[in-house]
């Protein structure tokens, strides 16, 4: 082999990326549809994770449905490759079945958030204990979000010298959402606070505007409106437009960047997020483990933080918005075998601390 052909191989292995030895395929379920925009920025960063680690990613859309989602599912399976894994959101009642199929085709496969609990739980059982290429669950702790977000707008409140009168907007009758009020209902019950009422917005924010004003006009009094959801924080902040001279309390979930505008505009107050960046950490804790990491053989669970982000602190996070190319993420710095983690750093201190650290993003 002359000089060369040698020089063209290194420049050639050089070009590759560093952690993905071997490429393989991904299947997201997003379980949403395309025009959603949390569930669009979890599939912008997963993608951008997967062309930096040489993933072929495919997406397919649940459409907010579990039986839409299971027939996505088996129409996608019937036509298109095997793919060599799954990541995906199980629907409550319908858990069984797309973890069947799945396993009908050995597809080893991921789920994200914990939405399953309860008799359901007990049939679907943990990561590889009734369904073998089940690897494992990444997911945040909803209770603890709803606790975050609760405190953060009595926290609000109190310093605004204004004695919290609390209403919230709940999703959907589910899981996931019923998690994400408990942790707000347990957090009130310590502050000696009563909740007036929880009602449910299906995470749509026109069904919120119009649930939030006929909580107003049955308890006046309210100044403070927890969501589950930053959609339907902002249906509510359209609600009590119509509501002049008074100041009202609102936050969400999901870090939206409508939101965090205008939380600092003083418009909105909080939002608990993070875990739009859940399917690249699935994905990075896939590359891992085709790798021949050993992490997920003995690992069965990630859990990853959120953050607060209020008008105290919202200036800090202006490089979330400044971002409009994914790719700037530095993916491989949190691959167990790039480092000498025994465990995933899955949070956005460190990856703040990454992306600040560039010269710029772009």
């Amino acid at each position: 082999m002359n000089m060369r052909v040698i020089l063209s191989v290194l420049i050639l292995l050089c070009s590759l990326p560093l952690f993905a030895v071997e490429q393989f395929s991904v299947l997201f379920v997003n379980p949403s549809v395309k025009a959603e925009p949390f569930w669009q920025k979890v599939t912008a960063v997963m993608q951008a994770a997967a062309t930096h680690s040489n993933v072929r990613l495919d997406i397919i859309y649940g459409g907010g449905n579990r039986h839409i989602q299971l027939e996505e599912l088996r129409h996608y399976l019937k036509y298109n490759a095997t793919p060599d894994y799954v990541v995906l959101i199980n629907y409550p009642g319908g858990a069984e079945q797309s973890m069947n199929l799945l396993e009908s085709h050995k597809i080893k496969f991921i789920t994200l958030e914990e939405t399953i609990l309860g008799a359901e739980r007990q049939q679907i059982g943990k990561p590889s204990e009734h369904f073998k290429y089940w690897l494992a669950e990444v997911y945040h702790d909803n209770f603890e979000a709803g606790i975050q977000l609760g405190k953060a707008l009595f926290d609000n409140a109190k310093q605004a010298k204004q004695e919290p009168k609390f209403v919230a907007i709940n999703g959907h009758y589910g899981t996931e959402s019923d998690t994400r009020s408990n942790g707000l209902s347990h957090y009130l019950r310590t502050q000696h606070v009563e909740l007036e009422q929880v009602v449910y917005a299906n995470w749509n924010k026109t069904e919120a505007t119009e649930k939030v004003r006929r909580l107003l006009h049955r308890y006046p009094q309210t100044n403070v409106i927890w969501c589950a959801s930053d959609l339907m924080a902002l249906g509510a902040l359209d609600a009590v437009k119509e509501k002049s001279g008074k100041r009202y309390f609102i936050g969400g979930i999901d870090w939206l960047d409508d939101n965090l505008r205008l939380i600092e505009q003083g418009r909105l107050t909080a939002s608990v997020g993070g875990h739009f960046m859940m399917g690249a950490w699935a994905l990075i804790s896939l590359v891992d483990h085709h790798n021949g990491h050993p992490y997920l053989q003995t690992h069965h669970e990630i859990k990853f933080k959120l953050g607060v982000i209020t008008n105290q602190n919202v200036t800090s996070y202006h490089w979330l918005s400044d971002i409009t190319d994914w790719s700037v993420i530095p993916f491989d710095a949190f691959l167990l075998r790039n480092t000498r983690n025994a465990e995933y750093r899955f949070d956005f201190d460190t990856l703040q601390t990454l992306l600040t650290e560039k010269p710029a993003l772009h």
